[in-house]
This record gives structure tokens, sequence and C-alpha cells, in this order.
């Protein structure tokens, strides 16, 4: 077995700019995508048929949420860029907006979109949030006036009325009734989704992949160029000859996800939660259960252009059902989440995201790591046996 690690060690120093490309595109994705998650504010455009106070306050509302990028414009423009898609959407405020406010009506404001998504529905619920906010406030101020009016008939309505409003909103604005802040129990760790945490494991998953499945691809160059052959009838038992490239592909990819683990930790800034071991337990099995993938691919292909057609295929197509591209949490279709359960890079996503964007601790790596065990020794099982069968 020594004899065949040093062979494949051999191998590696040949093929030393394929784990470096490979690292270097993980850290560079998930750096644009960590800078894209950070810096993406989407326009939108305001189109004020109203222009009047409360529609102008309104405005000065929505300008708070620095989430967004809002700008005026007319109606033709707002029409044209949004159809083009040159903006997400746009809000049009329509004329009669304070008379229904001040009179208590129905408020109703237009949007203009050309398709439904998570940054329109966000942006809805501000847009509702504000207007109730507003029609409270001059509920109030009326309430207020009429009071003091009745007690001192000679007071101004109007002058009490707009100062009682403004002062409701600036209540709200720095003295907000309720506070809350989620955090996660006995962690002191913030909750929710981190999109450069989750592009930096599931680019680490990815790239990493490639690695470990040529890595032990390499048997179909022994066997391309008949050095498999004469390795079966070397005193080197199958075992051995398995054991070994086995081993040097485990190697390869354990220090390639450990070069990515300590470089977003050192580089990117990404804090690996509380439990590092448990990280690195996940990061384990995941490397042998992909290690055997690769095993396994390499005993129904014959060729290493074969190999080169086929992986990126199965590794693109596997990582984009297990999460590595996007969250599961937004996937709905119950077929491709059940796919997703029969994809390593899901459980390794899982069992990492949970110890490093959840808080959890080491128990959170216990049943992604046995999972991604029994797939490992599956995929082990199904490739020895194939080549085995090939060279009897």
């Amino acid at each position: 077995m020594l004899s065949v690690i040093k062979l494949r060690l051999l191998r590696l120093r040949d093929e030393w700019m394929i784990f470096v490309f490979m690292t270097a595109m993980a850290l560079g994705f998930t750096a644009i995508f960590g800078a894209s998650f950070t810096t993406y504010k989407p326009t939108v455009y305001i189109v004020d048929e109203d222009k009047s106070y409360y529609s102008q306050a309104l405005i000065s509302e929505l300008n708070t949420y620095k989430d967004f990028k809002f700008k005026e414009a007319d109606i033709k423009a707002a029409e044209k860029d949004i159809e083009e898609g040159n903006v997400s959407m746009g809000l049009l405020i329509k004329e009669g907006f304070q008379r229904n406010v001040e009179e208590g009506l129905s408020i109703s404001l237009g949007i203009m979109k050309i398709k439904d998504d998570t940054v329109i529905l966000t942006l809805q619920e501000i847009v509702s949030g504000i207007t109730m906010k507003m029609a409270g406030a001059n509920r109030i101020a009326d309430v207020t006036a009429a009071f003091i009016q009745s007690a001192k008939p000679d007071s101004d309505f109007e002058k009490i009325r707009s100062s009682s409003y403004d002062n409701v909103m600036d209540s709200w604005k720095y003295k907000n009734p309720i506070f809350v802040k989620a955090t996660v129990a006995e962690s002191g760790i913030q909750a929710g989704y981190d999109g450069l945490m989750h592009s930096m494991i599931g680019f680490t998953l990815f790239f990493s992949m490639y690695t470990m499945v040529f890595g032990i691809g390499t048997i179909l160059y022994d066997k391309q160029h008949k050095t498999w052959e004469r390795m079966l009838i070397s005193p080197v038992s199958r075992t051995g000859i398995l054991g070994g490239s086995m081993i040097v592909a485990y190697i390869t990819g354990a220090v390639q996800m450990g070069v990515l683990i300590l470089s977003g930790k050192y580089l990117i800034g990404i804090d690996w939660g509380n439990s590092m071991a448990g990280v690195l337990l996940v990061s384990a099995a995941f490397i042998f259960a992909v290690t055997s993938l690769g095993l396994m691919m390499t005993g129904f292909i014959k060729t290493q252009a074969q190999l080169g057609s086929i992986a990126p295929i199965v590794l693109t197509s596997t990582s984009m059902l297990g999460g590595c591209m996007w969250p599961l949490e937004i996937v709905n279709n119950k077929a491709l989440l059940l796919l997703a359960e029969l994809t390593p890079q899901k459980w390794a996503m899982q069992g990492i995201e949970s110890i490093a964007s959840s808080g959890m601790g080491f128990e959170a790596a216990i049943l992604p790591s046995m999972v991604l065990t029994v797939m490992g020794i599956t995929f082990f099982t199904i490739g020895a046996f194939s080549l085995n069968k090939q060279s009897i």
C-alpha cells in the first residue's frame, strides 16, 4: 500500500495546479458572492402623483430603510425601466393619498412590477407598515386636537393637529414601543440567514469535490495506460491498491478543505461557530463520502475524458440540489427536497451551517456525519465491486 501511496503522491506533484486553481476558485466566488450580499441594494422608483405633505412624509419614511435605493421618477420613466428589467419595482402614490389618510379611508397604493420575488414582498410589507402607522398617527392627532379644542375653543385646531401628528410619528421613530431581539439560547450568536457564510460553505464543498473525484480518478489513467493491469499482477493486493488510492485522494481533499476553512477564517473573516471539532467531523465524513463517490464513478466510467465530461454534470447538479448554491429553505418542491436528501452536499451543508450560522454545538454534527459515513460506505462498496468485476 505504501508504494501505491507514494506513486499517487508523485502524480499529484504534476497536477498541483488543479489543486491551486480549485482553491482559488472557491475563495474567489465566495468573495464575489459575499460582496454582492453586503452591497446590493435594489432600486425602487417612487411615482408621487399626490404631491402632498403625507406623500412626502411616506417617501421620507421609506428613505430611512437603507437596504433599498429609492428614486423619484415620473410614470413613463418608471414603466419603461421596470419593463426592461432595469429596476426591481415601482411604488405609485396615487392622487388622493392625503385625503384618504386624513379621512380614515382605505389607503390604496400602486405597485409596478413584472414578477414577484422576496424583495418586492419585503417592500410591500414595509410600505403597508408605514401607511398603517401614518393612518394611526393621524387618528390620534384628530382626537387630540378635538379634545384640546373642546377644552379651549379659541385654540388653533390645525396647528394642534399637525403638532400632534408630528409628535406621534417622532415617537415611533425614536421610541418604538416594542423592540425584539432574537438570539440563540446559550450561545450569544445572532440567529438568521448569513449569505456570506452560506456561500463560503457551499463553494468550499463544491470546488473541493472536483479535487477529490479527479484525485481518485487517476485509476482511469492507470487503466488507459495499462498500468492498472500491471499493478494487479504485482505483489500489492487489490485492497492495498484501492486503499492507497483512496488515502491519497482523501488527504488531498482534507488539505484543500483545511486550506479553505482557514482562509475563510483569516482572509474573509468567517466565524465557524462554537464547535470547530464539529465542523471538522462533518468535513471528514463529507470527504470520505465524496472520495467514495469518485471511486463509484470510476467503476462505471472507462476513460478520464469521460470522467471530465460526466463529473461536472454530476457534481454541479447534486450541489444545486444539495443547497450549495442557494438555501434549501426557499425551495418548495417536495420532489426536489426529497432528491436533496440523497446528496452528500445537503447533509454537509446542514451540519456545518447549523454550527457556523445557527450557533449550535458539536451535537449538530453527529447525524450529518453518520449519514455521510453511510453514504461513503455505500459508494465505496459499489465502486470496489465494479472495479473488481472489471478486473476478472
